[in-house]
């Protein structure tokens, strides 16, 4: 066990927080698995690319003061029943970005347009 708190003094020390937090479930895993290194090092990796991403998401929207944090799963489709349902839904799968699309959001006001490109684009 002595190793095992070296390895997490020397992550901690490299600021790899995400790899510390999961470094005793992936260490399971691997034995229980058989992972190759590879595998084991891939895992705490992703792991570590995981924890950098929430804490990116987070600080921006913290710095964005929004009013609320929405999500598109407490969107109300049942407001406005003209509301072409799929359409948005296909919206929220952001394929328009990979086809380099535009895309207009046009309706009246309260309608939730900003909801759906929040929810969209983060």
């Amino acid at each position: 066990m002595n190793g095992f708190h070296h390895l997490q003094s020397k992550l901690k020390a490299l600021r790899l927080g995400g790899m510390i937090d999961s470094l005793e479930h992936r260490l399971r895993q691997a034995e229980g698995e058989h992972l190759g290194f590879i595998d084991f090092l891939e895992l705490l990796l992703e792991d570590e690319i995981q924890r950098r991403a929430q804490h990116t998401l987070a600080s921006r929207v913290s710095r964005a003061h929004f009013e609320a944090v929405k999500t598109f799963e407490e969107f109300d489709f049942g407001a406005d029943p003209g509301l072409p349902v799929q359409q948005i839904r296909d919206l929220a799968n952001c394929h328009f970005r990979d086809a380099h699309a535009s895309v207009l959001i046009c309706g009246p006001v309260g309608a939730g347009k900003t909801h759906i490109w929040r929810t969209s684009t983060s």
